[in-house]
């Protein structure tokens, strides 16, 4: 029996928050209380807050662009190493079903490569790109095996589908406990934009954003909202980044729909000045699908998770290098790999400009980037500190703050969109199932240690 007490801290979860010790053993939580002791490893959390750990349900690690010929800079090791430094003990990833090929092979493939790799528990959604008869029949099987969220794009012209082949999907999941996560761009427009842009000559990577206004963001969001209400599926919309597609969510759920949201930290601290043209081949750093917006839209994004029509907040990490990466694109944007890296910053920086600066509860905190997901995408043993729960927690000192530079984060890439930002809530200590994997800035994970997390067929009724 091992055990680990974390003691004198201040417990926040996404209910309550007071002064309290933590007792771990044999990797679970074992009770939280006071006075409490153990003959194990004890961590003194006096001025710290102790907090489920991080559960990032959006990450692209090892992520082949085919079209470009590239894949994300950060491995299952660098990128997870990178997690588990930010605060992160969970990570949802996604497993790319080849056109031809099942879903049942896209898992297993990839659970081939995280395995070996992963510091800290993982799975994934399953992107869908082929839908067919035999790919329906699948699904059910997939959700009560452990894999019950889907990711579609209704954008990305070799992982597009169909609204017809999205009804099909949506109705499968919503008699079988499945999720459909969705990348709501319209393509016909985003199609379209790109060439009247590509033929007036306005190739440079400033005018990647002008490509995808929030007009195509705000009119599919609303297209799989009403799709999923037709099919009585529950639909989880990703990385919302406009006051359109946010009024979209709050409408749906002031209705009763199961609809729920993510956005993530670079639409909540950047805004579209990134695109200024006189940035030249840099503006390729900030290049991502949806791209950052006007100021406007961040308030509209801070209100709605102060109001509460957005449940969780991931990164989206997306990791390309700058150089050989990002810069293949500098005189055509459509060849810019999209993504911005964001796995270890995500936690601080919504610390840092929520908590840190009054716009959310410190609870709030923990729901948006632990609770919350672990209900959403049915991560039954993660995200709180109840009695038998994984022990997946972060200590942090919140009063202590980090300046931002590329060299002193993990991640494989050589920028960080955020460089010269100061922010607050990067952990002391990291504890993935009752092990300290991050101590003062020292790394005591082993490569592989890292564990498919279990992972239940999704109520509707359930989530946020």
């Amino acid at each position: 029996m091992s055990e680990l007490l974390i003691r004198g801290g201040t417990v926040v979860t996404a209910d309550w928050m007071e002064a309290a010790d933590v007792l771990v053993r044999d990797g679970r939580i074992a009770e939280v209380g006071h006075g409490l002791e153990t003959a194990g490893e004890t961590l003194d959390a006096g001025g710290h807050w102790v907090m489920p750990g991080g559960i990032d349900t959006h990450t692209h690690l090892a992520h082949p662009i085919g079209r470009l010929g590239v894949t994300t800079a950060d491995d299952f090791y660098s990128g997870t190493v990178a997690g588990a430094f930010g605060g992160v003990t969970t990570i949802l990833d996604f497993g790319l079903q080849d056109q031809g090929g099942t879903l049942s092979g896209a898992r297993d493939g990839r659970l081939e490569v995280i395995r070996p790799d992963a510091v800290i528990d993982y799975g994934f959604h399953l992107i869908v790109t082929d839908v067919n008869a035999a790919v329906l029949g699948e699904m059910p099987g997939l959700i009560r095996s452990g894999f019950p969220s889907f990711k579609v794009y209704m954008t990305y012209g070799d992982k597009k589908i169909s609204d017809d082949d999205l009804i099909l999907l949506l109705e499968v999941t919503a008699g079988n406990g499945g999720l459909i996560y969705a990348h709501c761009e319209n393509d016909c427009a985003v199609t379209h934009l790109i060439e009247r842009h590509l033929a007036a000559g306005k190739t440079g990577p400033a005018y990647h954003a002008a490509s995808r206004p929030p007009a195509v963001e705000a009119e599919a969001t609303n297209r799989a909202i009403m799709l999923a209400e037709v099919a009585g599926a529950a639909i989880c919309i990703a990385h919302v980044t406009s006051s359109g597609a946010a009024r979209h969510v709050a409408e749906a759920r002031r209705r009763g729909a199961p609809v729920v949201s993510e956005t993530c930290p670079q639409y909540l601290v950047l805004d579209d000045s990134v695109y200024d043209p006189a940035g030249g081949c840099e503006v390729a750093k900030f290049v991502c699908s949806p791209p950052m917006r006007a100021r406007h839209h961040v308030r509209s994004l801070w209100k709605a998770l102060e109001e509460g029509s957005i449940q969780q907040v991931s990164s989206d990490h997306a990791p390309f290098r700058f150089e050989g990466q990002k810069t293949g694109g500098c005189g055509d944007f459509t060849k810019i790999p999209n993504g911005l890296p964001g796995i270890e910053t995500r936690l601080p920086i919504l610390f840092t400009h929520g908590v840190a600066s009054g716009r959310l509860s410190p609870e709030r905190f923990v729901e948006l980037t632990s609770s919350g997901p672990a209900r959403i995408f049915g991560l039954d043993r993660k995200g709180s500190l109840r009695p038998g729960a994984d022990a997946d927690l972060i200590v942090v000192d919140p009063e202590r703050e980090v300046d931002i530079t590329a060299s002193m984060l993990h991640s494989n890439v050589d920028y960080s969109p955020y460089e010269g930002m100061k922010l607050r809530g990067f952990p002391t200590w990291t504890v993935s199932r009752g092990e300290v994997i991050v101590a003062d800035g020292e790394l005591r994970a082993e490569r592989g240690r890292g564990r498919l997390a279990e992972r239940s067929p999704i109520e509707a009724s359930e989530l946020p």
